[in-house]
């Protein structure tokens, strides 16, 4: 059997060994043992049969080795002789790839080139009678031509526009119509197309709007908007459509359906913006006149929106190339009838239309400097004229938004005092408004009565808008809107929710970006000025002065000015004997310690000066007074001990190696020296206040890496500090100083302790366990300790963790109900979020600690509830046992993301109803974080998961029950009701938040299940909610009723007997 014939046998079923064939036949023509003419007569009689289909493997099997050939083989003469040969037989099967792969050749000329397009265009003219792959073969082919060929096909003319518009008319497949327009954008835009304008648009036209719907799985990954996108470039390709183009269009406008109307206006967008300015001036008063409808009616925001993008278009086109504008340029005629229309609209500023005349007017002024500059100079006047005959403030306020919006868009024209764009030659048409514009937003701002918030809240954002614009105001007229925003905040009364008050910082903060010196010079003489040397009396202003101050302080420049003038006060504090309240100094603190953590100090030039005064100094300071030395009492404070610690931790994160060791020979002596301070690890004598520096040594400890070489007592290993810790936290009893030892303790074992060391850890944990296992009561300290040493071992999954869990666990099966409930809290602590043994400070978090945690205790709390439930209430286990499994169920669900839960929810949806059902003391919190895990799985999966597990009902019922408001008895009926449950509004609102979630439509990543169905899981007890929500409206508490209307609301809205069909 030759060659060619087995190739024919093999090439329908075996791509791979037809390709093997060819290959050989090829090595065979390269190695001389054959000739290409012999290849070309084996075809013989298969090349001449009357079955198409073998007509078309023999050419295929010639395209086969052409292909396998080496690039370079084919001479120019035979490239010829075969380029004639698959011409003649273009119509049979692999002929067109055999003139792709000849096209691709170096030796392939512009005359070949024009031969095959006339063969395509004169023997393919039945070209959408043929398959879509053969069709795809012609375009792609034709494409390459077009990038490799084109000035041939170019020189052809007209023969190849007609010759390409004939042949791909008809054309219907998505994947071939993206190389169409392809090919027809370039003929568009490189083709003299005068004399075949409209057929050349009509062709494209046809095609609009693209209504393709891609089937599931698509293999080519073509959507409607890539066609739609094709189809655009090709309608915007070149002015001579515009006649056409333009009118068609906007016709399209007149369209009901928004799809239509929204690719009609991308469209016109797109034209607009290629299309020269001439023609777009042309039909710019057109298009104006069909926009206006669609944005002073607006039935569709984004059509709206488009308009608008549409009118910008227009705006920036017609102000290419002018220096100057004239009365008569393109761009003023182009806007006199839109300033005209937006003046009148204007004049009774509350109307519905006034809203739409403002964003025209922000479209068209922000285009571009001319644009602005025609656009002011008409509206501006009259605006002001109205203002200043405006019989009420509500008037008043909408001319003054106006007004704002032009602001807007000269900021964006010219930009802001910061602007690193060059700085245009122009001038800014409001100079000329200047002082009128400070006198009406200043009246307004500071004349108008104080309860007309709105009113000078309106005013407030003019004025900022006009400060922060580039070479508007002086600095001294900035510096006057400084002394009105300080005024507000430092003389005007708090009131309702101090609207004003909030954009006044806010202005504050912005204008300190821009002008720095102004803030430095004006605002914080005034408000340090404010601030007492001590607070002795029930004022507590400072504190919004303090707040305002943090705001402020967002530039280096007023940051190290800040701190250098709290730091001031705090020492002139620290040196009083009667120090006053201890709120101010927590206050002082709190703010160095907010602005800080705004800043990166790594970089900061001043670092060495905050280690030395707060981090030595305020340390050194804490230690004399654990020792009785100072003045006041003021640093002996937890709370200030606290915050302190924390912005010492902020500060030693940033340090070099060299200030990081000499923090670490310091992190329990303080800085202070040993005859002055003795530390608190293994000093047996320590009274409260020198325990309590442990919270600083503990925040010290933290900011340090874990490789750091100089820790003190850690010697050959660090068993006796940590044994010494540990029984401290046993027995400490003052709540934040304890947390400072379990913290300490945690810190050391996951950050500090070696890998090979982590015994030291597992068997003062394992001591601790067997310890409460011999007693009876289990004492808090130690489970407190015992949770915060697994928390520690677990976050870097130590060999023991498996273990660890199943040990906690076993605490909540203690007859002790004490012992069990404490222990059922403390399964919250194991993975939530520290301040200390967190990720910022270098911990030892493993990221499958989670879900380690999860899979390990989930299945164990599952079957031990199951096993009280199945046991029943005769049984002999303690009442106790299963409200603390639920809780500690609670507390390792709050830690957990929503994805590992989802897997698991047919077990764990029944427990967290269990919950719910809770009525014991704690069960406040634990039914809140109940709620709060239910809200997540609902928002991020819809009522579907919960239907798939058969649970609607029961949590719908639990919910309501939640939502319903218990007054707390009182009297002679307060001890039979004990039993009741008291539901606190958090928890009445957490529930109403559920029941509104249930009925919204799940996320678009959702499970299908969420999605699926025409008739809603609801729908059984929507009757249910909706009459028990009518009770809960009149709830006591606001909160609580806001929260009932948005959830009936929903109820009535979404849930219904079928599904909304998708457009």
């Amino acid at each position: 059997m030759s060659a060619l014939q087995t190739f024919m046998l093999v090439v329908d079923h075996d791509k791979a060994e037809a390709k093997q064939v060819a290959e050989r036949v090829a090595q065979d023509v390269e190695n001389k043992r054959t000739t290409l003419i012999e290849v070309v007569q084996s075809l013989g009689e298969y090349i001449n049969d009357e079955d198409p289909i073998l007509r078309g493997k023999a050419v295929s099997y010639l395209t086969a080795v052409i292909r396998a050939l080496p690039p370079k083989y084919l001479s120019r003469q035979q490239i010829q002789v075969l380029t004639t040969f698959f011409c003649d037989r273009i119509e049979d099967g692999g002929a067109v790839a055999g003139l792709d792969t000849l096209q691709k050749l170096d030796r392939f000329n512009d005359a070949l080139a024009e031969e095959v397009a006339q063969a395509i265009f004169e023997r393919l003219q039945d070209l959408q009678s043929r398959s879509q792959s053969q069709r795809f073969q012609v375009y792609q082919l034709l494409n390459e031509l077009m990038s490799n060929h084109r000035a041939a096909l170019h020189k052809m003319g007209d023969t190849s526009l007609v010759g390409i518009i004939d042949l791909m008319t008809g054309e219907k497949d998505p994947r071939n119509l993206m190389l169409v327009f392809s090919i027809l954008k370039v003929v568009m835009i490189e083709w003299d197309i005068s004399n075949h304008a409209e057929t050349l648009f009509e062709a494209a036209y046809n095609y609009f709007p693209i209504t393709f719907r891609p089937p599931p799985n698509d293999p080519y990954g073509i959507t409607a908007q890539d066609l739609k996108d094709r189809l655009q470039d090709c309608i915007s390709s070149t002015s001579l459509f515009a006649p056409y183009a333009i009118p068609a269009l906007l016709d399209k406008l007149d369209s009901t359906s928004p799809n239509v109307k929204k690719d009609a206006l991308n469209a016109l967008i797109a034209c607009i913006r290629s299309y020269d300015p001439d023609t777009v001036s042309k039909y710019s008063i057109q298009i104006w006149d069909v926009l206006k409808f669609e944005i002073l009616n607006a039935q569709e925001e984004f059509l709206s929106e488009l308009s608008l993008q549409a009118l910008n278009s227009i705006a920036r086109r017609l102000s290419e190339g002018i220096a100057a504008t004239s009365e008569q340029s393109p761009l003023a005629q182009f806007l006199r009838p839109i300033t005209k229309e937006c003046n009148e609209q204007l004049r009774e500023p509350q109307q519905k239309q006034a809203k739409p005349a403002q964003q025209i007017l922000n479209s068209t002024s922000s285009a571009s400097i001319a644009s602005f500059t025609v656009t002011v100079q008409t509206v501006v006047a009259p605006l002001l004229t109205v203002y200043q005959e405006a019989d009420g403030l509500a008037k008043q306020r909408a001319l003054l938004e106006t007004l704002g919006v032009l602001f807007d868009s000269a900021i964006k024209v010219f930009g802001k005092w910061d602007s690193h764009e060059p700085e245009p030659a122009a001038e800014n048409a409001l100079v000329e408004f200047k002082d009128q514009f400070s006198d009406v937003f200043g009246q307004a701002l500071m004349g108008a009565a104080k309860e007309e918030v709105s009113f000078r809240v309106t005013a407030l954002e003019g004025f900022l808008r006009l400060s922060i614009l580039r070479d508007y105001f002086q600095d001294n007229e900035i510096g006057l809107f400084v002394q009105y925003l300080d005024e507000i905040l430092l003389k005007e009364e708090s009131a309702g929710r101090d609207d004003l008050k909030k954009k006044a910082i806010a202005a504050l903060a912005e204008i300190s970006k821009h002008k720095p010196r102004l803030i430095m010079d004006i605002t914080f003489p005034a408000f340090v000025a404010t601030l007492p040397d001590s607070d002795e009396g029930p004022n507590t202003d400072y504190i919004t002065t303090l707040e305002n101050l943090a705001q402020i302080s967002v530039e280096r420049d007023i940051f190290e000015t800040l701190v250098r003038r709290l730091l001031s006060k705090l020492t002139i504090l620290l040196q009083k004997e009667r120090a006053g309240s201890i709120a101010y100094p927590r206050a002082i603190l709190m703010t160095i310690l907010y602005v800080m953590k705004q800043r990166n100090l790594d970089k900061d030039p001043n670092l060495e000066l905050y280690y030395d005064k707060i981090v030595i100094g305020l340390c050194r300071g804490v230690a004399e007074a654990a020792t009785g030395k100072s003045t006041n009492r003021i640093l002996n404070d937890a709370v200030v001990i606290d915050i302190l610690g924390r912005l010492c931790n902020v500060i030693v994160r940033c340090l070099s190696k060299q200030k990081e060791d000499e923090v670490a020979q310091n992190v329990y002596t303080l800085f202070a020296s040993s005859s002055t301070f003795i530390p608190v690890p293994f000093s047996q004598t320590t009274n409260e206040d020198q325990q309590r520096t442990m919270i600083i040594s503990t925040y010290l400890l933290a900011g340090l890496p874990a490789d750091c070489a100089h820790l003190p007592y850690t010697g050959r290993d660090l068993s006796p500090l940590l044994s010494d810790l540990v029984t401290r936290s046993l027995t400490e009893s003052e709540p934040s100083t304890h947390l400072a030892f379990l913290r300490h303790s945690a810190l050391i074992v996951n950050k500090f302790l070696p890998k090979s060391e982590l015994s030291i850890a597992t068997e003062i944990l394992s001591n601790l366990f067997s310890a409460g296992a011999e007693e009876k009561t289990v004492a808090s300290g130690t489970i407190k300790t015992i949770f915060w040493l697994s928390k520690a071992l677990i976050l870097r999954l130590a060999p023991t963790t498996t273990e660890i869990l199943t040990s906690l666990l076993s605490l909540l099966s203690s007859p002790d109900e004490m012992t069990s409930t404490t222990a059922a809290r403390g399964f919250a602590i194991l993975l939530k979020d520290d301040d200390v043994l967190s990720a910022d400070n270098g911990a030892n978090i493993r990221l499958l600690a989670k879900q380690r945690v999860f899979t390990t205790l989930t299945p164990l709390i599952s079957n031990r509830i199951r096993e009280v439930n199945v046991a029943g209430d005769g049984s002999s286990t303690p009442t106790h046992i299963k409200p603390a499994h639920l809780t500690a169920l609670s507390g390792i669900l709050s830690t957990i993301s929503p994805s590992l839960v989802m897997p698991e929810l047919p077990t764990l949806l029944p427990l967290l109803l269990q919950s719910l059902d809770l009525q014991t003391a704690d069960s406040q919190a634990v039914r809140a974080a109940t709620l709060e895990t239910l809200a997540v799985i609902i928002r991020e999966n819809g009522v579907g998961v919960i239907e798939e597990c058969g649970h609607v009902q029961s949590l719908v019922t639990r919910l309501l029950k939640t939502a319903a408001y218990n007054p707390a008895p009182t009297g002679l009926h307060q001890q039979a009701a004990v039993a009741g449950p008291v539901n606190g509004p958090r928890l009445r609102v957490e529930a109403l938040r559920c029941l509104n979630l249930l009925a919204q439509t799940p996320k678009t990543d959702a499970p299908a299940v969420a999605k699926a169905g025409k008739l809603s899981p609801l729908l059984p007890v929507k009757n249910q909610v909706v009459r028990s929500l009518r009770t809960i409206l009149d709830d006591p508490k606001r909160d609580v009723r806001k929260a009932a209307v948005d959830a009936r609301g929903a109820w009535l809205r979404n849930v219904d007997d079928a599904a909304d069909e998708e457009d």
